[in-house]
């Protein structure tokens, strides 16, 4: 009995735990959204990055005479 009571229980918990993860569709649209998702808040940073650029003066290291 105790062998067929743990059969069992370790049967369920077989089927739970392979039922409960995301499907492979599902894991590949995941990682597609989240590689999105990074590529636009890279975009998002390189052009706030590129508005606050400082551009180089010109030479004041020259003094007037």
């Amino acid at each position: 009995m105790k062998k067929a009571s743990f059969l069992l229980f370790f049967s369920l918990c077989v089927v739970c735990f392979t039922k409960c993860k995301p499907a492979a569709e599902d894991r590949v649209k995941m990682h597609e959204n989240a590689n999105r998702i990074s590529d636009s808040i890279g975009r998002a940073i390189d052009q706030a990055m590129d508005e606050v650029k400082i551009q180089p003066a010109a030479d004041t290291s020259k003094k007037a005479k």
